[in-house]
């Protein structure tokens, strides 16, 4: 009974190893969707945010947050180096703002070119020396005697001419002033906290969205 016993297991031992053997034979080898790769935390957030892309190229809006108006060049660059550091690509981006209102003196236009250099020789004996002779536009041969931010400037002004015998006119006009932005993509968030602190820091200063391509 022991060698009946000792002879079953034996066989049964090799038919086990051998049905392991060829199920392992039969079995279809790894394929490379079988692979586990390690990622890390960063490098799986960053998949993530991922936007999605068509032909290779990230979609994009063509949005642009925009920050101003800076009355001053170097003000602008300075917040632009903020942002900078804040992780924002921010350009720098110039207008002409027309909305402020000046006050212009001036002689209406003389018959020709002559007249109006007898009109400014007449103002140079009399002791007016800033003067200015208009070629160009609808006041060709005009006399400018000044442009005034204030009216009551522009006043005094007009008063002085006056009581020199001349008769000046006295015009509103658009006064262009440049004004500094700084515009970087909607994909770029500007923190909360960093722009009141803009804010603060320069007076009038907005956040706004336009067109990244326009440039005017």
């Amino acid at each position: 009974m022991i060698y009946i016993l000792l002879l079953a297991n034996l066989a049964f031992g090799l038919w086990s190893y051998r049905s392991q053997e060829l199920a392992s034979t039969n079995a279809p080898g790894p394929s490379e969707n079988d692979n586990l790769r390690l990622v890390l935390v960063k490098e799986f957030r960053a998949q993530q945010n991922k936007p999605p892309t068509t032909n290779g190229n990230a979609e994009t809006s063509g949005n642009c947050y925009t920050l101003g108006p800076f009355k001053a060049v170097d003000d602008a660059d300075k917040v632009r180096q903020e942002l900078k550091q804040a992780g924002l690509t921010a350009r720098r981006r110039s207008s002409t703002d027309t909305t402020r209102k000046g006050f212009w003196v001036l002689l209406p236009p003389a018959a020709s070119h002559a007249a109006a250099r007898k009109i400014i020789d007449e103002l140079k004996a009399k002791g007016i020396k800033d003067y200015f002779l208009v070629a160009t536009g609808d006041q060709t041969n005009a006399v400018s005697l000044g442009v005034f931010s204030q009216s009551d400037t522009a006043q005094r002004r007009f008063e002085q001419i006056v009581e020199l015998g001349f008769k000046p006119v006295l015009q509103k006009v658009n006064l262009p002033k440049r004004e500094y932005w700084l515009d970087w993509p909607v994909e770029e968030n500007l923190d909360t906290a960093l722009l009141n602190k803009i804010r603060k820091d320069y007076s009038g200063i907005g956040q706004a969205t336009r067109s990244c391509g326009n440039d005017s």
